[in-house]
């Protein structure tokens, strides 16, 4: 078989496409099948021009690609989608979940393996109601306010009888950051917790900034914003965060001890959100198969099955606490646990995209946490 990966880059991952290839490499290695496949790459930037996928793609397809992978928004994926569809090849996307598809349905030759960013989302704002929390102030970066989380976190908190009554978007400059307007309004709002959505040194920010200002407060976060790969390098912020996730370097699961044991035995190898994408890619795709409805696997966050309706892979989602590494004074995942709301969540998330996709909605095109410098 020849895989053809579609890679992207980003100043704030700057191994992104190496974990994915490590990932996928490994994957292959660890079933005995290394060596097997013909794999070549190219670079996408940021993945935010179509018109360059698409070039990628077709020349791909012409060099006779039996399957492309790239780390994509549904938004490129069906922009490009005609050309899998004349060819009959399948395309095998990379995605965060913190786009949603335009699409209804489902494309007849793409799929989707997804971190599910937004289910996070809904799944802390569950945690934090029963909580019994029901007034929330939403902070976001200037970048992380161009996703679907941005909406996603209101619109889970409206439909469970709660409030937003505060909304606060940092700068887009990190030289002009600051928490104050936040800080200022929650001096007189003791029962109002804060929902967050940061991302790399963005969320780094936050958790910096956060200390004695508005750590009085309950805090909730999701996908990105808890990324282990940043929150290892975060000074703990002198309070513990409720976080929804969609993998954890620590969960107990005996297919993440070989996931995170592999990847640490290789040179520069990491074991992280993205080289969790790679590998599962190699799993799906390990007996030759490009077809995947109703496909399972054992990833190293638990069963991934691949829904027929809309090939979006659906997976468990984890609720943790970031909480202090007393080993490094910075921060970490602990007391990580399946949410048993996730299934529920995501037939509610299903009414948000249907929602988002009869209005004209604007979004970053970029892969989420791709950005140039």
């Amino acid at each position: 078989m020849k895989i053809a990966l579609l890679l992207p880059r980003s100043v704030i991952y700057p191994s992104i496409s190496f974990d994915i290839m490590d990932g996928l490499k490994q994957a292959f290695k660890h079933i005995g099948l290394e060596g097997k496949h013909e794999i070549i790459s190219a670079g996408i930037g940021v993945a935010a021009k179509h018109e360059e996928i698409y070039e990628r793609c077709e020349q791909f397809l012409l060099d006779g690609a039996d399957i492309i992978i790239g780390y994509l928004n549904p938004l490129s994926a069906e922009f490009v989608h005609s050309l899998f569809e004349s060819s009959g090849k399948t395309l095998l996307v990379l995605d965060t979940g913190y786009h949603f598809p335009n699409f209804q349905g489902r494309l007849s030759n793409a799929y989707f393996i997804s971190l599910q960013g937004c289910l996070c989302a809904r799944v802390v704002v569950n945690k934090a109601f029963e909580d019994g929390y029901r007034k929330f102030a939403f902070t976001c970066s200037f970048y992380d306010a161009g996703y679907r989380p941005s909406y996603v976190y209101p619109a889970a908190v409206e439909e469970k009888g709660g409030e937003i009554v505060f909304n606060h978007i940092t700068p887009l400059k990190r030289s002009d950051f600051t928490l104050a307007p936040l800080y200022n309004f929650l001096q007189e709002q003791k029962e109002t917790a804060v929902l967050a959505t940061f991302c790399g040194d963005m969320a780094e920010d936050f958790f910096r900034g956060s200390q004695n200002t508005i750590s009085t407060h309950k805090l909730y976060v999701t996908g990105f914003t808890s990324d282990e790969a940043w929150l290892s390098k975060i000074p703990y912020p002198g309070t513990d965060f409720s976080s929804a996730v969609a993998w954890s370097y620590h969960l107990k699961i005996p297919q993440n001890k070989v996931f995170v044991s592999t990847m640490k035995s290789i040179k520069d190898g990491k074991a992280n959100l993205f080289s969790l994408l790679g590998w599962e890619a190699a799993l799906f795709i390990k007996n030759g198969n490009i077809h995947f409805d109703e496909v399972v696997i054992d990833s190293p966050r638990g069963k991934v099955w691949m829904n027929p309706e809309n090939r979006f892979t659906e997976a468990q989602v984890y609720l943790a606490t970031v909480t202090k590494d007393q080993s490094t004074g910075n921060c970490m995942l602990k007391d990580i646990e399946q949410a048993s709301v996730t299934e529920y969540e995501r037939e509610a998330l299903k009414s948000n995209i249907n929602f988002v996709q009869t209005i004209e909605a604007n979004t970053w095109l970029n892969a989420y946490a791709c950005l140039e410098s």
